[in-house]
């Protein structure tokens, strides 16, 4: 067999190379859902407003000169400094079933790890736990859901057998509209809460945009402070996410709850789970035609993603997580179309939330592991 060879992708041609190679890996496949292509080259750009505290690297490993495997990898010092850490990630992994291709891009990403300082690498992520995030190991019979990661199954062992040790893992919660109810005490818990708490819940008002996104992630921001390796997203960060979700937010679906003087302590966010759409966009390009679909479905679709949701940490005593899935649940079974919402992810160690989701009558879909090797 030819031997591999690893390359370092640089400037917009090897960028090209680089966004191109899962196409190649899993395009036959009709389950895969191919990203859009615009999506990824921005998250890649060195414009991109993250690149002012990461440095980035890219590869594409090589058979016979066609790309057979590529991955990334990321040392964030903001993200080191918040944690006082020495940290890499790798993440952009995708590879054919080739041991030998995918040891040498793990073997690539690690010395470039270490020559930064790195002393442990963390991954899959695209770069951090504020993107795409986590090998699939449970739930590969469900579709992934917009901004969520997906693999064949046939990932876990090459990453098993390089080395990599379990770090966290992710799991998301499925809600069906036949299978979700709440009985009759549950209401009444729920409104003894919300009296005693003194809070209303209201939409994003999409004229006040700016504004409205600032609130959100001071409230996101504060309630995930504690989590595992979570760190704050920086203004500039926020501005660039939020210009590209305000094409799909419905502002029904984004809501948070305030105090009677319109102090808003609590934040959630559904989002259309718009990939229902994008499995018919093969190409990943929007143009000539893959707008198309993306225009005319966007509407109907019958799956929601409940992407972000935080209590203010001086409110999380009252108990206005189960608030928020109320009325995240009342609001999406408004849309007639809407028969399952995935709610994810969650950390498999934040026994509270899981705990309250199972009771709202959500059962665990799936699973995404996130590994660590020691350098």
């Amino acid at each position: 067999m030819t031997a591999v060879q690893i390359r370092q992708m640089r400037r917009l041609t090897g960028r090209r190379t680089f966004v191109d190679v899962p196409f190649r890996i899993h395009g036959e496949n009709p389950a895969w859902i191919p990203p859009l292509r615009i999506s990824v080259y921005d998250r890649l750009s060195p414009k991109h407003p993250a690149t002012d505290h990461q440095k980035t690297a890219l590869w594409v490993a090589f058979r016979n000169g066609r790309p057979v495997g590529r991955i990334a990898a990321c040392i964030d010092s903001q993200f080191n400094s918040y944690h006082s850490c020495n940290w890499a990630w790798v993440g952009f992994y995708d590879c054919f079933d080739d041991a030998e291709a995918s040891g040498a891009l793990f073997d690539a990403a690690r010395m470039w790890a270490r020559l930064g300082g790195a002393d442990t690498v963390i991954g899959p992520a695209n770069f951090t736990t504020n993107d795409e995030l986590g090998l699939l190991v449970d739930g590969f019979e469900d579709p992934a859901a917009l901004l969520t990661l997906e693999n064949p199954p046939y990932y876990e062992r090459l990453w098993t057998s390089y080395g990599w040790e379990q770090s966290m893992d992710l799991w998301a919660w499925r809600f069906k509209r036949s299978a979700t109810t709440l009985s009759e005490r549950q209401q009444r818990t729920l409104a003894r809460i919300e009296k005693r708490a003194g809070v209303r819940a209201r939409s994003i008002d999409m004229s006040d945009f700016d504004a409205e996104v600032s609130r959100f992630f001071e409230i996101y921001n504060a309630a995930w402070q504690n989590n595992w390796a979570f760190a704050p997203m920086p203004e500039p960060e926020v501005r660039h996410l939020a210009r590209q979700l305000k094409t799909v937010i419905r502002p029904e679906w984004a809501f948070g709850l305030e105090t009677l003087d319109g102090t808003v302590v609590a934040v959630c966010l559904a989002v259309p789970d718009l990939n229902q759409v994008m499995r018919k966009v093969r190409s990943g390009r929007l143009f000539p035609l893959g707008w198309y679909p993306l225009l005319r479905e966007s509407k109907t679709v019958t799956r929601a993603r409940v992407w972000a949701l935080g209590v203010r940490p001086d409110y999380q005593h009252l108990a206005l997580g189960p608030l928020l899935y109320r009325e995240i649940v009342e609001r999406l079974m408004a849309d007639p179309h809407i028969e399952t919402a995935e709610a994810s992810w969650t950390l498999a160690s934040n026994h509270q939330i899981n705990d309250q989701l199972a009771a709202m009558g959500a059962h665990r879909s799936k699973v995404w592991r996130l590994y660590q090797l020691r350098l």
